[in-house]
């Protein structure tokens, strides 16, 4: 059994108390959740238990015996490993390359390579894993890349392990398998922690639940002892059928203030163009999937969804759309200018912003002033024939204090980026990016991460961005964050859309049952099943 007691875990550098007298208790063949708001302290209590941060107070136990862990290492060898939510593996390794890596038989002073390989060949058939083990690392799939990381712990002896927000970007066809798998884990005596903000998905398959709420530990209860609705109101510290309305929300608000434009006046003034249009777009580059003959249209003040998989070519189509991939074939043109081929810079340039998945947006290194001001700097620049040029301090102050109180933070601007959660870096990004204001606002699974407060506060500010003149694209591989918010739905698959729901209006999609039928559909299509409608 871990023991985790009276817990504390102090910033120095930004005067941050992460965790205060936190406690967690993770027992073998268990599935424990770890659950709580965005910055309540979840990841941090288990970088302490995995061995990557070390405890400003308090006591860490392993079956009884006191430990204290200098680097994960230390923790492995104890028993506790963790799979983070994109494990980093070895670039050019193929998977048994990763998964020996720091434990490798030796035959003499020699590596025994064929019983290395035949070894984590018999290890993956016995977990069912089936991975492609002379494949490289960087071709695989985030669900492989997970069972690449769970199978060198599983090599190393490994009986506690913890998950963070593992099915963030999975399929439900990959999070059942994912979940299948925990369920076998379990049968062999191995404890699992799972920290998810899915709530509905996480009481269906745990034995206990641990909620944190700002850094302590505030509730530990049986599964079958909750339902969704009293979780959530543990977790943000609300009587029964109360509603948060502030704190982790998320509103969308304008900076600097603008007027959205006038509708066209009179009958013969022309009509605005497309936000977005695309034409043909084939990207064809070793070691992504490929995009063929892809066409978009997206007009003011819809949301466009983008479903599918990794694999499906998802990823590429939203880094060629954003620049960041050259098109072998078509055109791309935002705001009615073409800027095919001519990269990011000229993305932001013609009246867009972007956030991809997860903290790809933000430099955690630096403090949360720079990564706020990330794009606004170039705005503030002032001088003199273009020679003599200075960044106007009050133009960035003004707009990290905006984008700060958007984001509903309440820290100095000049603490670092790397004391937040993951949660915390996405509410952050997300406000950085929309109080751009842009013509076309292009985002990668938006709520992920959020919990569920923040994510109702983020769909709510995202319909009111995407008002006349402006228009969001969304990929996504969350099919119900798709269907609550797109006006439309285009589903991604083998390079090319297969399948375009509609969605009832807005107003009508109050029905959870709808909102169910409507993932259904996705998933299905996601899946090769082309829907109707």
């Amino acid at each position: 059994m871990v023991e985790l007691r009276g817990i504390g875990k102090y910033f120095p550098l930004n005067g941050i108390y992460a965790l205060d007298d936190a406690g967690f208790e993770l027992r073998p063949g268990e599935i424990h959740a770890l659950l709580g708001e965005n910055g309540a302290g979840k990841s941090t209590l288990m970088h302490v238990m995995a061995g990557y941060l070390k405890p400003s107070t308090g006591i860490l136990r392993v079956n009884g015996k006191e430990q204290r862990f200098a680097a994960p290492a230390d923790a492995l060898a104890a028993g506790i490993g963790m799979v983070r939510q994109h494990p980093n593996l070895v670039p050019g390794f193929t998977v048994w390359e990763d998964c020996i890596l720091g434990g490798e038989p030796l035959s003499g002073p020699f590596i025994n390579l064929k019983k290395a390989r035949d070894r984590i060949r018999f290890l993956s058939k016995r977990w069912g894993f089936d991975l492609p083990i002379d494949r490289p690392t960087d071709s695989l799939t985030v669900s492989l890349r997970q069972k690449t990381a769970v199978l060198a712990l599983l090599l190393r002896n490994a009986v506690y392990l913890v998950f963070d927000e593992p099915t963030a970007v999975l399929t439900p066809g990959e999070t059942q398998g994912l979940f299948a798998l925990f369920t076998q884990l379990k049968a062999e005596g191995k404890g699992i922690v799972l920290i998810s903000h899915k709530l509905e998905e996480t009481l269906g398959l745990v034995d206990r639940v641990t909620v944190l709420r700002r850094g302590r530990t505030v509730a530990v209860r049986s599964a079958a002892s909750l339902d969704a609705q009293s979780l959530g109101n543990l977790m943000f510290g609300l009587e029964e059928g109360e509603e948060k309305t502030g704190g982790s929300s998320a509103p969308i608000s304008p900076f600097p203030p603008k007027s959205d434009p006038p509708p066209p006046a009179g009958g013969n003034a022309a009509p605005r163009p497309d936000v977005l249009g695309v034409r043909g777009l084939s990207v064809e580059l070793p070691g992504r999937p490929f995009i063929r003959g892809v066409d978009l249209e997206l007009s003011p003040g819809r949301i466009l969804g983008i479903a599918g998989v990794r694999d499906s070519g998802l990823e590429t189509l939203e880094l060629a759309v954003t620049g960041f991939l050259r098109p072998a074939r078509g055109t791309l043109a935002v705001n009615g200018r073409d800027i095919t081929g001519q990269g990011p810079g000229a993305f932001r340039k013609a009246g867009a912003a972007y956030l991809g998945a997860g903290i790809s947006g933000s430099a955690p290194s630096l403090s949360i002033r720079d990564n706020i001001i990330l794009h606004a700097h170039r705005r503030s620049l002032r001088g003199f024939w273009g020679k003599f040029t200075f960044m106007d301090r009050v133009y960035l102050d003004t707009w990290t204090a905006v984008v700060m109180d958007n984001a509903k933070l309440s820290r100095s601007p000049r603490g670092g980026m790397n004391s937040f959660s993951g949660g915390m870096i996405q509410r952050i990004t997300l406000a950085r990016e929309s109080a751009e204001r842009a013509p076309l606002l292009v985002l990668a699974e938006p709520s992920r991460g959020l919990d569920r407060a923040s994510r109702a506060g983020l769909l709510r500010g995202l319909r009111a961005y995407a008002g006349p003149g402006r228009a969001i694209l969304v990929f996504s591989t969350d099919t119900e964050e798709l269907a609550i918010l797109s006006d439309e739905i285009r589903v991604l698959r083998n390079g090319a859309f297969s399948a375009r729901i509609f969605p009832y209006p807005l107003e009508n999609r109050e029905d959870p049952a709808y909102i169910r039928e409507l993932q259904t559909r996705i998933g299905r299509a996601m899946a090769g099943e082309a829907p109707h409608g």
